[in-house]
């Protein structure tokens, strides 16, 4: 075949509508993959520039010491920005005899390098975004200003310096990072702190240069500088576990819609090249009696298929492109950060989409065509060989695995989505033709509408048993997406519950442990009002008591591992190499406690927690630090508290919920061990927004207690779990989209059979109506068996995915039996329906003579 029959054939396809059903499902492939790519590529650089925020840079570097300055000529020599900050606890002195424990935070020029510093001019209200305090001056939390009775323009002493109170600090983007920096916050300029003399050999100083760069270029740098021993590099996922868990999830749950939409789009362009194929297998015969060899044949298909593929392809991506700042501008109500400009990789899939969509899932069909004997002429019964049949299967599944690959850089993923997908086909098609000799026994009692659908089913088993098929993958996929949308959003929402403490109160006396737990069984009742705890005699709340009847506060003191079995902890150490890179070692300072019952999300692990009565000396410790160090039930502990020698023996370990807020503490004593020793007490506690001025009542009654507020650092974690959320919703609802094309096209395979069908109907009387109403049973029958199987195929698939790649509990969703086959019956009825008035419409002699 010449290239000028070639063209005029194409011009003929082109004309009759046959190639344009071929080109729109490439221009869905494309435009579908295209769109979402482009949307979700900005959606996950947002969310980690978002999340970025949360350490005010990309990267940070902490350490006890100053950052040595040949970190900084790295950073400047790689193009990466940075600025310096210094936090450190110090009473701050304002007027009169004021004074205050607070978390200084020292920042240089540049910061924050991601987020928003926020600042304002009264106390206790809103603000303005702004850059760091110039030297000089200094912006207090609102807390502060009646705490030390300041106003602006005031100054405060901090150290052997005095600075001018200018601003109030409202939000800093980078709060929470430390214990010191959870307490009343001062912001200064880093130029200032030398003449606070707070430097001095032994304080308690952290340092960090914040980071700011490209990924590769940041991670080049964590690779070139001499980091350890003193040193550590931060990230979002090491500086929140829950952040950093969230994020890892919402990028399996985007990769993943991204990578059904590339699967359906797939379907699609298969679907499409079938049909077009299948309705040239009478020209290839004619074209072969005329003489045409199927070199020549294949060769002018292949050109004319090339033509629509680059067609495809280029007005594909125009589309995606379009599509995707179509769908920005509709939701840009709903999507809660500015998203910024996409790279280039979703265009180059979008076009190699269109590239593996016409060679795997589109060329198969039509290399086959070479073999059409010109019989065909003479008998219709002529179709594919079953090699042309298996080259088609094995170059779709070679292409898809290819392209899924590429697009999600997940083997892991790419396998566990195509490789169940596949090993259910062989469940699907058996329940389909189960279902469909079902639904011949009920139709056949039912009235002529459903006797012509289900007998229609009947007559064309094979090509509906496929439908169904595809019809139950489609709809199983977007099955999967929402019930792993839901087990996200639940999963999220139960790391942060809306009880959760949002306070920490710590260096608690003895003396002071009765008052401060009325106060905070007061300030823990909505109903309580100011004027009544003003009153300490007249409070009317007794101590709060957990569960067991303990007391919520925990002993706290100092100590530190001496001896293990009786061996010295640093021969210990150097006997056993360490199983993690931790930066701390078993004889560092620990915070520890004592307490006679399990304390709340805490679980045994291994050994057994002591009973109240037990008067021995027993230790429980974290099962990862146990781990760590080599530590095991019945090993020996000599503690060093305080210059006294404490033995103990370790009785159970245990995994802790570090997260819960809860006071948590690697090592937990038996009474008997430390109860006579003298300690502090601390706990954690939950207030409201507004409430917020209990704890200046608190401060005042109690000025030695430090205070540690949380509640910005949950509302920063919430906010950015709740826009990662909206992320997954979206991305959800366009796959819904792509998963509705693909329906569309699945319809118009099976469009001949039909048309053929009913214009014999009609033919012989059928009216319209008789038509139009057994189409609708027919698709219904086929949407209610599609979401059976689909029902069944996203419940095995879910839990496989929950279980393997989202690190979450599988779970059983009886409601799906119900909600998948009325959804797959409302929605193949629906885009069915949509597709089908042109067959009702056609005139039954068009259909008959072979004219569409």
């Amino acid at each position: 075949m010449n290239l000028r029959l070639a063209l005029r054939m194409a011009w003929r396809d082109w004309r009759s509508g046959e190639l344009g059903l071929l080109l729109a499902a490439l221009l869905v492939a494309v435009g579908a993959v295209t769109a979402i790519g482009l949307f979700v590529d900005r959606l996950q650089r947002a969310l980690h520039q978002e999340s970025s925020s949360f350490l005010a840079a990309d990267r940070y570097i902490s350490g006890s010491q100053a950052i040595p300055e040949a970190f900084r000529r790295e950073a400047e020599a790689r193009g990466i920005e940075f600025a310096d900050l210094m936090v450190f606890p110090s009473m701050v002195f304002g007027a009169g005899e004021r004074s205050q424990l607070v978390s200084v935070k020292a920042a240089g020029p540049g910061y924050p390098l991601r987020g928003t510093l926020i600042a304002g001019t009264e106390p206790f209200a809103g603000g303005a975004p702004a850059k760091a305090p110039p030297p000089g001056e200094i912006w207090l939390d609102s807390r502060l200003f009646p705490a030390l009775d300041v106003t602006l323009g005031d100054q405060v002493e901090v150290g052997l310096a005095k600075l001018k109170v200018s601003r109030v600090l409202v939000k800093e983007p980078d709060r929470g990072g430390s214990f010191f920096d959870l307490g009343p916050r001062m912001l200064m300029n880093l130029a200032d702190v030398p003449a606070t003399d707070v430097v001095q050999p032994g304080s308690r100083i952290r340092y960090r240069l914040l980071l700011r760069g490209p990924d590769a270029e940041l991670e080049a740098l964590r690779e070139a500088l001499p980091l350890r021993p003193g040193y550590r590099w931060t990230g979002i996922r090491q500086r929140s576990a829950r952040i950093g868990r969230a994020l890892d999830r919402a990028e399996n749950f985007l990769l993943l819609g991204g990578l059904l939409a590339v699967l359906l789009a797939g379907v699609a362009a298969a679907l499409s090249a079938h049909r077009y194929a299948r309705r040239h297998y009478d020209h290839v015969a004619i074209l072969k009696t005329l003489g045409a060899t199927p070199r020549q044949v294949l060769s002018g298909y292949l050109a004319i298929l090339a033509a629509i593929g680059l067609a495809g392809a280029l007005l594909g991506l125009a589309l995606g492109s379009a599509l995707h700042l179509l769908i920005l501008y509709t939701l840009s109500a709903l999507i809660p950060v500015g998203l910024p400009p996409p790279g280039p990789r979703p265009l180059l899939l979008g076009a190699a989409t269109g590239l593996i969509c016409a060679l795997a899932f589109a060329m198969p069909a039509l290399l086959h065509l070479k073999n059409i004997s010109p019989m065909r002429v003479m008998r219709r019964d002529l179709g594919a060989t079953s090699a042309s049949q298996w080259l088609s299967y094995g170059a779709a599944i070679a292409g898809s695995l290819f392209l899924l690959i590429w697009y999600s850089e997940s083997l892991a993923l790419t396998l566990w989505t195509l490789g169940g997908s596949l090993a259910l086909m062989p469940l699907f098609g058996a329940l389909a033709l189960l279902l469909l000799r079902g639904g011949r026994a009920l139709g056949m009692q039912a009235g002529s509408g459903f006797r012509l659908a289900l007998s229609g089913l009947q007559r064309r088993r094979g090509t509906n048993t496929a439908q169904i098929l595809i019809f139950g993958l489609a709809i199983m996929l977007l099955l999967i997406l929402a019930l792993l949308r839901t087990s996200l959003v639940d999963e999220w929402r139960s790391e942060l519950p809306e009880d959760a403490p949002n306070h920490f109160i710590m260096n608690v006396t003895a003396e002071q442990l009765a008052p401060v737990e009325a106060l905070l069984a007061c300030i823990a009742q909505p109903e309580t009002d100011f004027a009544t705890l003003r009153n300490a005699e007249a409070r009317p709340c007794p101590p709060a008591e957990d569960a067991e009847g303990r007391g919520l506060l925990y002993p706290m003191i100092r100590g530190r591992v001496a001896a293990v079995n009786g061996l010295d902890v640093r021969m210990w150490e150097a006997q056993r190499p360490r199983r993690a890179s931790g930066e701390l070692s078993l004889r560092s300072e620990r915070n520890l406690t004592w307490t006679s019952q399990l304390p709340d999300k805490n679980s045994v692990v291994d050994g057994e927690w002591w009973a109240p009565e037990e008067e021995r000396p027993l230790v429980s410790l974290e099962d990862e630090y146990a781990w760590e160090f080599g530590l095991q039930i019945g090993d020996r502990l000599a503690f060093d508290v305080g210059g006294q020698r404490v033995e103990a023996e370790i009785a159970s370990l245990r995994k802790i919920d570090w997260e819960s807020l809860q006071p948590n503490f690697f090592i937990i004593f038996s009474p008997a061990a430390l109860a006579h020793f003298p300690a502090t007490y601390m706990t954690s506690f939950r207030l409201s927004p507004e409430r917020k001025g209990f704890l200046n009542l608190l401060l005042a009654e109690f000025p030695t207690v430090t205070v540690l507020e949380v509640d910005a650092v949950l509302e920063q974690l919430k906010s950015m779990l709740d826009r990662v959320t909206r992320a997954v919703e979206l991305v959800l609802a366009l796959v819904v989209a792509a998963a509705c094309l693909v329906l569309a096209a699945s319809i118009q395979a099976g469009r001949d059979a039909r048309m053929a069908e009913y214009a014999l109907v009609r033919t012989l009387g059928g009216a319209r109506r008789l038509i139009a109403g057994s189409l609708a049973i027919e698709f219904a029958a086929l949407g209610l068996f599609s979401g059976l199987v689909a029902a069944a195929g996203a419940e095995l698939a879910v839990a496989l995915l929950q279980w393997q790649i989202f690190d979450l509990k599988p779970n059983w969703h009886p409601w799906l039996w119900l909600v998948g086959p009325a959804a797959g019956a409302l929605l193949i009825l629906a885009v069915g329906m949509a597709g089908a008035r042109s067959l009702i419409a056609s005139p039954p002699m068009l259909v008959l003579r072979g004219m569409e």
